[in-house]
């Protein structure tokens, strides 16, 4: 009896054992499901420029990976966390998150940060790689895009307010990009440079020589919460 009993207990522990390892792994790929796509699925080149310049400069190094969190001087990236917030769950959450909100309104470091064009010099004349949302700008008359603003989040400068000036970054792109959905998120390369460009939908501290567009799955915004 002795025996059978170690064997049915040998029996659940191995099932609860595999159902808890399932669960794990369920949530670990749950989790990681943006990053796992990114790395499994296909990378179609959705644009490509054909300047050769651009082209041989692209070829020479291997882009950086920028965040968005990379083009806040720290003293503006400080200020701005300090007012971030998550979805509140209870009242006590919603209550600070009001409080947030007022001291915010009468924060002028804050204010300041909200329409800021201090630049990161470290990164002008890089080739970069970043991931975003696309806002069209313009169009060529054979209805394709001719240029954008590249933004963090979605609904930037549409259904929400625009992000600071150096949270926003200005493309030109040849003839023949159609394939565009503002709501897909997207990787762009390309030497970055700090200029200014102002437009009625916004104004963004650097601009982009765009080398080539291709899908991104994920949630490219680093820092903000909206």
């Amino acid at each position: 009896m002795g025996s059978q009993l170690k064997s049915k207990l040998k029996i659940i522990l191995t099932f609860v054992l595999c159902i808890g390892l399932g669960v794990g792994v369920g949530r670990l790929v749950l989790d990681n499901w943006a990053s796992i796509k990114q790395a499994v699925f296909h990378k179609q080149t959705l644009y490509a420029t054909s300047d050769p310049a651009l082209q041989s400069l692209a070829n020479q190094a291997q882009p950086f990976v920028l965040k968005w969190a990379s083009l806040l001087p720290s003293e503006e990236h400080e200020v701005i966390a300090r007012y971030q917030t998550t979805q509140p769950q209870n009242l006590e959450e919603m209550t600070a998150q009001v409080m947030r909100s007022i001291n915010a309104s009468t924060d002028q470091d804050y204010q300041n940060a909200l329409i800021s064009t201090q630049t990161m010099t470290e990164f002008e004349n890089k080739m970069v790689s970043i991931s975003g949302f696309i806002v069209p700008i313009d169009f060529y008359d054979d209805k394709s895009v001719k240029s954008f603003f590249f933004v963090p989040y979605f609904g930037a400068c549409i259904h929400l307010p625009a992000p600071p000036p150096n949270q926003m970054i200005y493309v030109e792109l040849e003839k023949g990009f159609k394939d565009v959905d503002i709501t897909n998120t997207y990787t762009l390369t390309g030497k970055l440079n700090i200029e200014l460009f102002e437009d009625l939908m916004g104004t963004s501290a650097y601009t982009l020589d765009l080398v080539s567009i291709i899908p991104f799955y994920g949630q490219p915004d680093d820092f903000r919460t909206h």
